[in-house]
């Protein structure tokens, strides 16, 4: 039982037939009433280091140590046997991994050993196939309450996850899987949706309306702001330069986004109509959409890394400059610098939008296959 509401608040607590195996602090923890959030248990896993789970400053429960030093515990599965904490018993590490010995793991020409837990089910789960191994064989494994839903924490610990439930399934282990993790399209078999071209070529019509005259209006701007800039000639315009810059960008980032997603759709559309040639419909897969969201998410990180180096050079560069003879040959000089790199962090600035409209318009074929699959699969 993992903490997802929906797992708590579904399974029935009354059941005598099955052994409930908690993590960490759920056993301890209590609502808002004073009252048990998980009314029994006959085991929890608390495998984090002893100063996690003797800190008083435990984020989920201060008093967790107190508790579990308490001897009022269910049966705790620890790194250790610990002497304070009367209920623990030792997680059989060493012959969990032994399961796994025949798997071979090469990471950059090393051999490593192959030891994939990356969160406290995967313990449990290996626990139940150890447990097979030595004839204690439950009838049934059921998993509620673990969807690993949160980007941040749990998405890179579905892999594991997965790996676990799969080794179950391959020993004959019987598993009810009370969650929605693996509720996907197969590859290959499900999940491509056909796109038909002119689906693409109306949202790039109707991307092109919105962006109207964004992208003549901001060449325009840009190419005045560009002029503007002799200005530092005969004194100091700084001010100006910084406000028109800053609006300038600002602009350019709607002209840009827009424009991202139009070229993004313009590529997805000649694939389109190269399938339909060929094979008469033109079909597309999540996966492509999703890598492609990946991929440009990666630039977006270098390119705003280039534009902030290349920003960071204008600051020093407008101080020499300020220190010049006005109307002099090296003001000139240090004013065409200038000139050249605010180009080059408007071009960046403007690849940055391009990646950024191209990142959401992958992000939008996502969006809109996902809804195709509950369309037609009638998925809640």
């Amino acid at each position: 039982m993992g903490s997802h509401p929906k797992g708590v608040e579904r399974f029935d607590w009354t059941r005598t037939d099955c052994d409930i195996w908690l993590f960490n602090e759920a056993p301890s923890v209590k609502n808002d009433n004073g009252e048990l959030k998980y009314p029994k248990a006959d085991a929890f896993f608390q495998l984090h280091h002893e100063a996690i789970w003797k800190s008083p400053k435990n984020r989920t429960d201060e008093k967790h140590y107190q508790w579990l030093s308490s001897g009022k515990t269910p049966k705790a599965y620890m790194q250790e046997k610990y002497k304070d904490v009367p209920k623990s018993v030792k997680y059989p590490i060493d012959e969990v991994l032994d399961l796994v010995k025949n798997v071979h793991m090469i990471v950059d020409g090393k051999n490593k050993d192959f030891k994939f837990f990356t969160c406290s089910p995967d313990y449990a789960l290996a626990l139940v196939a150890q447990m097979w191994k030595e004839g204690q064989k439950y009838k049934r494994v059921e998993i509620w309450g673990i969807e690993l839903e949160t980007e941040s924490e749990y998405r890179y610990q579905r892999t594991s996850f997965g790996f676990w439930n799969g080794f179950l399934a391959a020993l004959g282990v019987e598993l009810f899987l009370y969650n929605s993790i693996f509720d996907t399209p197969m590859y290959g078999y499900e999940g491509d949706v056909a796109i038909p071209s002119k689906v693409i070529e109306k949202r790039i019509v109707d991307l092109n309306k919105e962006l109207g005259d964004d992208r003549d209006n901001y060449n325009t701007r840009a190419e005045s702001f560009l002029t503007s800039l002799s200005g530092f000639l005969k004194g100091d315009i700084s001010a100006s330069v910084q406000k028109e810059l800053e609006a300038i960008t600002k602009l350019g980032e709607t002209a840009g986004v827009l424009n991202g997603k139009i070229k993004e759709s313009l590529r997805y559309l000649e694939k389109a109509r190269a399938m339909e040639e060929k094979a008469g419909s033109s079909v597309f897969s999540l996966g492509e959409f999703d890598f492609g969201r990946l991929s440009y998410t990666k630039q977006f990180s270098q390119v705003r890394m280039e534009a902030a180096v290349i920003n960071s050079r204008i600051a020093p560069l407008l101080k020499r400059l300020l220190m010049l003879k006005k109307n002099s040959q090296k003001r000139q000089r240090a004013i065409d610098e200038l000139r050249k790199l605010i180009i080059e962090l408007m071009n960046k600035n403007m690849l940055l939008f391009h990646v950024t409209g191209a990142q959401q318009e992958n992000q939008f074929y996502v969006d809109s296959l996902k809804l195709s699959y509950k369309t037609a699969g009638g998925k809640d």
